[in-house]
């Protein structure tokens, strides 16, 4: 799959027609969706269990991203409308428009979390999905040279996190635990 093969979905921040969904100051990322942000902001996705939570940053400039991807690979899945619903198809679309609104390729740095097994009686591999979306996300990353700076994946409890473009904090509360990575 190249970039070309990827529409870029209606539906970042910098083209919402309504106002994006909040809780308190954060914006709400839905599955299935991605959201950037140029200025200094927060950005929440609620309830990943198998689905992965990937933030992309640039430091410097405070400029950020927050996917909400709930499928591994674009190419193996069947809705080709929504390529933000995909691991790999996310972080691609999430750092052209990084780069797009000032963002240097070089500087982006990642953080990811999710990728619960939620379901016990599914030991297999390949219906792993949570397992497999993880791993797509590291995959695509390498592949874009951005460096994953932390990670909390897996296991077999849901998370809510909030991603902050202002300093790149990652917050990831599980229950009533709650840590940074």
């Amino acid at each position: 799959m190249t970039r070309d093969d990827v529409a870029a979905p209606p539906h970042t921040l910098g083209s919402l027609p309504h106002s994006p969904r909040r809780i308190d100051e954060a914006c709400i990322v839905g599955v299935g969706e991605y959201q950037t942000l140029d200025i200094p902001g927060q950005l929440v996705c609620i309830g990943l269990g198998s689905c992965v939570g990937i933030a992309i940053f640039d430091p410097q400039v405070q400029i950020g991203g927050l996917a909400h991807a709930m499928l591994p690979r674009y190419e193996e899945g069947r809705d080709k409308v929504n390529a933000a619903k995909y691991a790999d198809s996310s972080i691609m679309l999430m750092v052209d428009e990084l780069v797009e609104m000032g963002a240097e390729r070089g500087r982006l740095r990642a953080k990811i979390a999710g990728g619960a097994q939620m379901f016990s009686f599914m030991s297999s591999d390949t219906l792993n999905i949570g397992q497999r979306n993880s791993e797509a996300a590291r995959a695509t990353l390498k592949a874009e040279r951005i460096r994953l700076l932390g990670e909390d994946i897996g296991g077999t409890r849901g998370r809510t996190v909030t991603f902050s473009t202002a300093d790149g904090s990652y917050r990831v509360q599980m229950g009533n635990d709650v840590f940074e990575i």
